[in-house]
This record gives C-alpha cells, sequence and structure tokens, in this order.
C-alpha cells in the first residue's frame, strides 16, 4: 500500500513517514496540496495523509482538486483541534476520516486499518458485480460471419431502448441470450429483465401474470396481484415462443403496444406502463399471419426489428469454440477431444443446436474418467452420421490447426453447393432454407468461388 503524506511539517512528514514504513507501507511526502498533486499525477496511491492548513493549497482546495479531477483515492485530514470545524467540512466534501494534532500513533494505525477495510469491500462489491453482469449478460460465443453480422446489428438496436425487437431462431440456437445482450446493452440494463415462455402458460394464467388482478376478481382471488408489466415497469419483458400465444391474450398485448396501458383483471382502472417488448420464436410468425394463426396488427407492433439467430449447422466453424467455452462452464478446461471426435462433432447435424451440444459436452465429462474423450464415448447417433474422411482431403497437413481449417472449408463449399442446386440456385431460398442470411451466403459463395449458373 502506497500512502502520500501532504503537511508544512517536515518534522511531522518525517515521523509519520518513519512510523508507515515500519508497518511496511511506502510513502511519498509533499509540503503543500499544490506539489501533492504534481506527485498525484505521476504515481499511484491507495490513501492520502493531508494537512487542512498549508500554504498555496489547503486541505479543502486539495479535496476540491479531487472531486474535480474524478480522483477517489481516499484522503485522512490532519488538522489542529481548534479547526475541527474546518475538518467537519472536509468529510462533507468527501474526506474518509480526520485526525487531531497532535498525531496519536495508534490512532492513525487503526484509522488506515478502517481505511483499508472500507476499500477491500469497495473492491469486492466491484468484483460481485461484475460477474453478476457476466451472469447477466452471457457471452454470445462464435466467429463465424452469421454472429459477427448478428452481433453487429445488436449495437445497433442497443442505440434505441425502446423499439420493439422479433427473435427468429430453431430451439436451441440461444434466443433468450439474445434477447438478454439486447436488454443489458440498452438504457434499460438497471431495471427488470422478465423471461415469460407463453408455451407454458394457459390463457387464464397468462393475462394474471402480465396484467395482475384485484382481489375478488376470480375465485381463489384473495389478494391484490401486480401483473408482470407493471413489476418490471422501465424494463424489459420478454415473451419467448410468442407464436404460442393464444388470440385472446394477443388482443390485450396488442392494447399494451398502442396505449402503454394495462388493466388488472377485475378492475376499472387503467394503469401506464412503460416496458420493452422482445418476443421470439421457433417458428416464422410471416408464415402463421398467412395462416391467420397470428394476428397481423400485433405482429407488426412486435416485428419492428427482426433478429435472425443462425442455426449450429449454419456456423459450424463455431463449435470448437462452443466446446472450449462449455469446457470452461463446467470446469474442465483441460479436457481434450481426439481429432476424429472432433471431426464427427463438426460434421453432426444437431437437430437441438447449441442446447444439443452444451448437453453432450456435460454428458461426455460425466462419463468420462480420462482426459481424452474418444469416438467410443461418443452416442451411437452420432457415429453413424459420421462423414467418409479421406487422408487426402484432410491428413496430409502436419499442423493441426491447419488440417481442421482445411476440412472445415471443404465441408463449407460442399454444403453450399449441395443446397444452392437444390434451390435452383436461388440465393434468397437457398439462404432461407439453410437458416443462413443472405449477405453472409453471397460472402461465402465469393469465398469459395462457387460458380453460380
Amino acid at each position: 500500500m502506497r500512502i502520500l503524506v501532504i503537511d508544512d511539517d517536515e518534522s511531522l512528514n518525517r515521523g509519520i513517514c518513519s512510523f508507515l514504513n515500519s508497518k511496511s507501507f511506502k510513502t511519498d511526502t509533499a509540503s503543500n496540496g499544490k506539489e501533492g498533486t504534481k506527485l498525484l499525477q505521476k504515481n499511484s496511491y491507495d490513501l492520502i495523509l493531508s494537512d487542512l492548513q498549508m500554504p498555496e493549497m489547503d486541505g479543502l482546495e486539495l479535496l476540491d482538486y479531487l472531486i474535480k479531477n474524478k480522483i477517489t483515492i481516499p484522503i485522512i485530514i490532519m488538522t489542529a483541534f481548534a479547526s475541527v470545524e474546518n475538518a467537519v467540512e472536509a468529510m462533507k466534501k468527501g474526506a474518509e476520516d480526520y485526525l487531531t494534532k497532535p498525531i496519536n500513533l495508534n490512532e492513525l494505525s487503526i484509522k488506515i486499518e478502517k481505511v483499508i477495510k472500507s476499500q477491500t469491500l469497495v473492491r469486492e462489491n466491484e468484483n460481485l458485480k461484475k460477474k453478476i453482469n457476466l451472469y447477466e449478460l452471457p457471452e454470445i460465443i462464435g466467429e463465424s460471419d452469421s454472429i459477427k453480422e448478428m452481433k453487429e446489428l445488436l449495437k445497433r438496436i442497443s442505440s434505441d431502448s425502446n423499439i420493439p425487437v422479433y427473435i427468429y431462431g430453431k430451439s436451441g440456437t440461444g434466443k433468450e441470450i439474445v434477447a438478454r445482450n439486447i436488454h443489458f446493452m440498452s438504457d434499460r440494463k438497471n431495471k427488470p429483465f422478465t423471461p415469460i415462455n407463453c408455451a407454458t402458460l394457459s390463457d387464464e394464467l397468462m393475462e394474471s401474470e402480465l396484467f395482475g388482478y384485484v382481489k375478488g376478481a376470480f375465485t381463489g382471488a384473495m389478494i391484490n396481484k401486480i401483473g408482470l408489466l407493471e413489476s418490471s415497469a422501465g424494463g424489459t419483458i420478454f415473451l419467448d415462443e410468442i407464436s404460442e400465444m393464444s388470440p385472446r391474450v394477443q388482443a390485450k398485448l396488442l392494447r399494451v403496444l398502442q396505449d402503454g396501458v394495462i388493466q388488472p383483471i377485475g378492475s376499472n382502472e387503467m394503469k401506464t406502463v412503460d416496458v420493452r417488448f422482445i418476443s421470439a420464436s421457433n417458428q416464422k410468425l410471416s408464415n402463421l399471419v398467412e395462416e391467420r394463426k397470428f394476428r397481423e396488427d400485433l405482429f407488426y407492433r412486435l416485428n419492428v426489428i427482426e433478429v435472425e439467430v443462425p442455426s449450429l449447422t449454419g456456423r459450424r466453424n463455431d463449435i470448437p469454440q462452443l466446446i472450449n467455452h462449455f469446457l470452461v462452464k463446467y470446469n474442465k478446461p483441460n479436457l481434450i477431444f481426439a481429432d476424429d471426435v472432433l471431426e464427427i462433432i463438426i460434421n453432426y447435424d444437431w437437430p437441438g443446436n447449441i442446447r444439443e451440444l452444451e448437453n453432450l459436452i456435460r454428458m461426455l465429462l460425466v462419463t468420462n474418467s480420462h482426459n481424452t474423450i474418444t469416438k467410443n464415448l461418443l452416442p451411437e447417433k452420432f457415429i453413424n452420421s459420421k462423414k467418409v474422411i479421406t487422408e487426402e482431403t484432410n491428413f496430409i497437413y502436419k499442423d493441426y490447426k491447419t488440417a481442421f481449417n482445411h476440412a472445415a472449408n471443404n465441408f463449407d463449399k460442399s454444403y453450399l453447393e449441395y443446397h444452392l442446386k437444390q434451390n435452383n440456385f436461388n440465393i434468397s431460398k437457398t439462404a432461407e432454407s439453410i437458416n443462413l442470411s443472405r449477405v453472409s451466403l453471397h460472402k461465402k459463395i465469393q469465398e469459395f468461388s462457387i460458380n453460380i449458373p
């Protein structure tokens, strides 16, 4: 710990520094506040001990300097007994504590110990907040073109904290993770993020959960209940599997989006609510609108911005990175996957997407007692789906990363060529069929020099 001692009494400075050095503290001295500010510009300090009455710049002026320059180093003021009132004024400005002269070294030691404990608590609190934010804002893993494109879109969305967003993606692709990123990158990040799974709630339960109710509204309503739309004020409501919402609840939700008001069940009172809506589905809402299974007016209210989450088969190059992420998550970062196992995993079809991949990793961690995952540990469905790998196309490289990248590129090219042919080389249809954006598909066609007739 490094302490800056500022006092125009040189003998006092020497005495305090000698005492602090004997306690293993590092010290620097200055004869007034102005000299002290020069040292603060050059060095980093954990604590300042400063006299109150000094020429050129006194203790109160030094505090003003710290506040103006947003320097958060704790400061203990030293003052003569007659100037205690000024010391109290210094504490109002942000001083941590004060000592009266002549300085009692034991008292000084106790006050420094108190500051150390206080700063330790502050740092622990900051670290805890960082951990909470990491939990609340899970990282979107991957560097494939489709993921990079999606991350850029999320950054642009973060500039408007009110605009509704609709997230489309197959089951297990991580739609809630995307929703959490949108919320925690917005100005609403310090307010609630409330996920609701529309597929698991009945009409009645969905209404009471969203809008709340008053006592006596129905049999069993013994007390007033505040709905999630009201309790999430200022935050974000995430409506997962919005496609499963009934027409009745859709109509009530439309009114919230149009007017920003709710009416609890059994109440005549209208309440204003301020929430942001993010919805998600594993079905295209536009298709459901065409089939008259979803309200068109609600669709256009929810689907102001659409974010499409790519399936795992559309981002196979991210699979090794995802595997490493799950190994770290489950405290097995040093576990090794044999080359043939990694190749099998990359080439698997992944109908359950990232959720299925995570479940596979958890199963392998439980069933494996060695440091390497071998092919015999994989479930049979993975072995049966393994593609033929030839020595010529994959194993001529001595360097593992080169061989892996070569194999992955070969897969991408043959995969895209097959689906382009299946869709008569129609770019839009192909992109939709493989759950890839048109921009990403165009980039890959150029990257792999695929001929389009």
